[in-house]
């Protein structure tokens, strides 16, 4: 019979234990040293933590917690992103995932004010268990740009897209666009970071009870030194280009922009210019869909008013084979150190760039 413990890793000493759980059993598997070094050592918010789950003493399933900086209720704090829950198949029930979150929790360092994290429906229970708390749904929102590509999952129609699926995505394109207004603001893709990302962050005065803190150092860390993805940068500008009044970062995959973080220091409006621009970049692109995830709010009202339509659905009570809507994600919290539920508010602002990775 297996006896478990969790033991601390040593993030050097212990690098290539943990590598060696996470090829065997992560879902993906790529750039896995790269992602260690740019997510646990390389962060300039501070270095991670991770935990190894021994049974009989040999090493069968790890943990991770990744730092990021957070606005939490009107204080700059240090929050920890779950991540990397990885465990030999043999050993995949409740008690070793329970006594390694259990360690995490228990052990993370004092500089750690909450930890969050973003389950599989399986990862939610275990969650639930050792005391986080369910904070909010994250949704996920598209908009189709092509509708070619969706007749030809048509038997009917798809011997005839050859011949009607340009007419049809031209046509569609000009429906969504009409009644679009001009606006006096320029969007532009920019190459990188700078002193104005800045200003934009200093401009915003979040409502929010907790917001990542998205300054030109954590973006820069984020999305340009990330080595999973290649991102882009839409950019928001005042007429004369001296401000930035809001950005859009978004990646491709599947023939789709998916956004990955979205701030504006506007109204409507701006979000407005931000997903039209988006929309025609990535129709010119020859993509055929935009997707976004994001807590619900402002943004999300938004995205409604866009066009866009909301593709999750919050899973129901009890399993159902009838059930075939694709389920949103839950944002859980804890404090170590505090009561969560005095503490915790109503509001996060969280989007894809939230998440580990």
């Amino acid at each position: 019979m297996s006896e478990y413990s969790v033991v601390p890793a040593d993030l050097v000493k212990d690098k290539q234990v943990i590598l060696d759980l996470w090829q065997h059993n992560l879902a993906d598997t790529v750039h896995l040293e790269d992602k260690y070094d740019w997510h646990f050592l390389n962060n300039p918010f501070g270095l991670g933590q991770s935990w190894i789950l021994e049974s009989n003493g040999q090493p069968v399933g790890t943990t991770s917690l990744g730092m990021r900086p957070l606005k939490l209720n009107g204080t700059v704090a240090t929050a920890g992103v779950a991540c990397d829950l990885a465990v030999n198949k043999e050993h995949r029930f409740l008690q070793p995932a329970l006594q390694l979150q259990r360690a995490m929790l228990i052990s993370s360092h004092g500089g750690v004010q909450v930890v969050y994290g973003v389950p599989n429906s399986a990862g939610s229970a275990v969650m639930k268990y050792v005391g986080y708390h369910e904070f909010c749904r994250v949704h996920r929102y598209a908009k189709v740009l092509r509708i070619s590509q969706y007749l030809e999952k048509s038997g009917k129609l798809k011997a005839i897209v050859p011949f009607i699926g340009r007419i049809a995505d031209q046509g569609f394109a000009a429906l969504q666009m009409f009644g679009r207004q001009r606006s006096r603001r320029l969007t532009q893709v920019l190459p990188s970071f700078d002193e104005r990302f800045d200003e934009l962050w200093n401009q915003i005065a979040s409502e929010q009870w907790a917001v990542t803190i998205r300054d030109r150092r954590f973006l820069k860390w984020r999305y340009q030194e990330c080595p999973l993805r290649q991102y882009k940068i839409l950019g928001l500008l005042t007429e004369d280009k001296s401000r930035l009044l809001g950005y859009l970062i978004y990646y491709v995959e599947d023939h789709s922009a998916v956004c990955a973080d979205f701030l504006a220091s506007g109204g409507p409006e701006d979000l407005d210019c931000l997903l039209s621009s988006w929309t025609a970049i990535a129709w010119g692109c020859g993509l055929s869909a935009l997707s976004l995830s994001c807590s619900n709010g402002i943004l999300a009202a938004n995205l409604l008013r866009h066009g866009f339509s909301r593709r999750s659905a919050v899973p129901p009570g009890k399993r159902t084979n009838k059930n075939h809507h694709e389920h949103c994600k839950t944002l859980f919290t804890y404090e170590p150190r505090s009561s969560t539920a005095a503490a915790v508010a109503d509001s996060w602002y969280y989007t894809e760039g939230d998440s580990p990775y």
